[in-house]
Parts: C-alpha cells; sequence; structure tokens
C-alpha cells in the first residue's frame, strides 16, 4: 500500500468514526429534546460541548502523514503535517540508517523532493519512536545514527547521555575490547557525554608504527593474520610500512601487560627518613604504614585497610576506587593477596606517574622492613583508593 492509499485510508476511517459519533449524538439528542427544549442555557451548554468535541478530534482527521516503523510493519504512526513525506520503500532500500538501539524513524522535508531515492536523507528536526506495542514519542534531542554498512576505516564518536562502552560497541558490531583498546581505557573506567572516542571499522587493534617494525612481527604481537592485515590496510603485497602509519589489525588481541619487575634497593633494611620523619603518627617500624609515614606526612591512625576513611575523615584529598588518577607524592591504598594484607590492608607510596603506569616505593611487601619498588597500571583491580 503506497503513502497515497494510506492517507484515504485513515480519512475513510476517520470520517466513519466521525459519523457513528455524529449518529449516537443524534440519538441522544432525540432523548433529551424534551428536556432541554424549554432549557435554552442547556442547549447553548450541549452546543459548546459538542464544539470541544470537534477540535478535538479535528486533528485526527487531518492527520495526513504516515510512516511504517521499518522493524515493524504493524505498527503506524501518524505525523503532523510539519513533517515531510517519507515513503516506506526509502526505509525497505536504505534501511542502514536506522539507530540499532533507537526505535525509531527520523525524517525532513529534503525526503519528501526525493523520497523513491536510496540516498534520501533523514533530517535531525523530530523523531518518531516505539516505546511499546501502544505507544508513540516525540523526541527533539538529538540523536546519532550509525550505519551499519562496512567500514574500512576508524572514526570518531561523540558519547551521548547514557552510553557505555558495551552499548557503544554493540551498536557499532565490534568487541568492548577493541573500543578500550583502541581509546586506552581501562576495564570499568567511567565515559561521560561529549567524550570523543576512536572507533574502529572491526573488532581489532589500532597500531602505529614503530621504527625498525614490520607486518610479520605485529602480526605476532596481536596473535593476527600477516595476510589479514595487508588485505584490510590495502598495503603493498610484500607488507611494506613505514613509521607512524596507522593500522588496523582485525581480531588482533592486545597482549597482556607485563608483570611488574619488583625491585631491591641496596640499604633496604636500613632506616629510612623523609619530610614525615618526627612529625607523621608513630607506627610500628618495618611495616608499609611506617615507610610511607616516613615519606609524607601522616597525621592520622589506624591499620593500613582504614587509611583511605581516616584520611578523609581529616581533610585530606581521597578518592576511592581504581578509577582514580594517581599522582606523584600521593599514597595509595592497595588490596593485597596475602591473607596479612586482606586482613590489614596495604599502602605505598607514588614515586612517579608515566604513560597509564605509575612507580611505587613500600615496606613490607617482599619481606618485613625491606623497601622495594614497582611499577603498577593506573586502573588495576588492585587499586583501592588515593590519598593526595
Amino acid at each position: 500500500m503506497g503513502l497515497t492509499g494510506l492517507r484515504l485510508f485513515v480519512r475513510i476511517n476517520t470520517i466513519y468514526y466521525m459519523y457513528m459519533i455524529l449518529q449516537h449524538i443524534y440519538v441522544i439528542s432525540k432523548h433529551i429534546e424534551i428536556y432541554i427544549k424549554n432549557r435554552p442555557k442547556l442547549l447553548f451548554a450541549a452546543v459548546i460541548l459538542f464544539s470541544l468535541i470537534w477540535a478535538v478530534l479535528g486533528p485526527v482527521g487531518g492527520c495526513d502523514k504516515v510512516v511504517f516503523y521499518y522493524l515493524n510493519k504493524d505498527k503506524m504512526v501518524c505525523l503532523e503535517p510539519a513533517f515531510a513525506d517519507f515513503e516506506q520503500s526509502s526505509l525497505n532500500q536504505d534501511p542502514t540508517y536506522i539507530e540499532p538501539n533507537v526505535l525509531g524513524v527520523l525524517t525532513s522535508e529534503a525526503a519528501a523532493e526525493d523520497a523513491s531515492s536510496s540516498d534520501a536523507s533523514l533530517g535531525q528536526d523530530a523523531l518518531v519512536s516505539l516505546v511499546d506495542d501502544n505507544t508513540a514519542l516525540g523526541n527533539s534531542g538529538p540523536i546519532t545514527f550509525i550505519s551499519q554498512e562496512p567500514r574500512d576505516e576508524a572514526v570518531n564518536y561523540i558519547v551521548q547521555q547514557g552510553d557505555s562502552p558495551s552499548t557503544i560497541a554493540a551498536s557499532f558490531g565490534i568487541s568492548v575490547n577493541t573500543l578500550l583498546w583502541a581509546n586506552k581505557l581501562n576495564d570499568g573506567q567511567i565515559i561521560r557525554a561529549g567524550d570523543e572516542l576512536v572507533v574502529l571499522p572491526v573488532s581489532g587493534v589500532l597500531h602505529k608504527v614503530k621504527d625498525g617494525e614490520i607486518i610479520g612481527t605485529i602480526a605476532k604481537k596481536y596473535k593476527a593474520d600477516q595476510e589479514e592485515i595487508i588485505a584490510f590496510n590495502v598495503l603493498p603485497a610484500d607488507g611494506e610500512i613505514s613509521v607512524g602509519q596507522q593500522l588496523i589489525v582485525p581480531e588482533g588481541v592486545m597482549p597482556a601487560p607485563a608483570k611488574p619487575k619488583v625491585q631491591y634497593v641496596a640499604g633496604s633494611n636500613s632506616r629510612v627518613t623523609g619530610p614525615g620523619t618526627g612529625k607523621s603518627r608513630s607506627y610500628p617500624y618495618g611495616q608499609c604504614t611506617w615507610y610511607v609515614a616516613q615519606k609524607r606526612y601522616v597525621p592520622w591512625s589506624g591499620h593500613a585497610k582504614a587509611w583511605l576513611a581516616n584520611a578523609s575523615a581529616m581533610g585530606f584529598s581521597v578518592c576511592w576506587g581504581a578509577q582514580c588518577q594517581p599522582q606523584a607524592g600521593a599514597i595509595v591504598s592497595l588490596k593485597g593477596s596475602s591473607w596479612l594484607s586482606r586482613l590489614y590492608g596495604h599502602v605505598a607510596y607514588i614515586e612517579s606517574v608515566s604513560d597509564g603506569w605509575f612507580t611505587i616505593s613500600e615496606m613490607n611487601h617482599t619481606g618485613w622492613a625491606v623497601r622495594s619498588v614497582r611499577t603498577i597500571q593506573a586502573g588495576s583491580s588492585a587499586i583501592a583508593g588515593f590519598i593526595y
């Protein structure tokens, strides 16, 4: 059924319902005719009531823009005359512009000029979406329509309110890890509306070629197929690449971060002094708390597990959770793996921060009163929080 047929169908049904309403009004009026014959005020009120009913039903009769939702053809949504014609054929020919996570069809006046063309553009003036079986919702807010056509290049995506890495990845048909890796995000890290993310066309890894690298080493690093990398990036048959070139590695997997090496510091058993020595609260020598209290001023008390709450209670800036950002000179509270650290907690002093990693110095991690240094990745699940 074309758009003209739909208009005729709507109007015939509207006329039929109006006829039925008028017939009922006529029958009722016969019953009350005698009653209101000598009551002109009541008759006047009846006329006003009839006028109001007509005014309410009038817009339904004048609705002449009908759109079928592409994925649910038995649903019909009536648009106000301000919306342009948008034939079902446009959706059938070019369904790739329907947002997979939004039940909606966006129309524009531009589409009315060439509704049968598969290139008819979808405007951004209004949205009609099916919320449930019987409800149509109008929304004038910004909507991002994601094309599902195959892509061979990365695109930039602006995070919308309510987005999460998993919903964005699902919308683009890629894995969540692909999105995290391309944007150097940690699992569970918060993204906010307005953030700009790089989205790859396929699941895999985005790699910037470094000096001395060849296709073979890149494929081995990400456990990918060398020929697929060459084909997807349209490289010469011999796989020639240049320094700084961006490559998309289809189905590549980011290697797990290397386990940080623990450095034993010479003279680690000697007593450590620092800005907090003689000023901080007293702690038992050799414990992690004692060491950190020498490195900086620590006026609060308690086991390491309680340091975040105790420091916050004394007015220090505290951030709970692995998503917090490390800073040089801050204290990091860690969730230890041993039963002792799980019971009492563990704290360390942040020496430096670099490119998503931070270096800490600590005591009692490798042995009682032994000072050691190691590197931890920002966002690690072992992080309980920071005291700045």
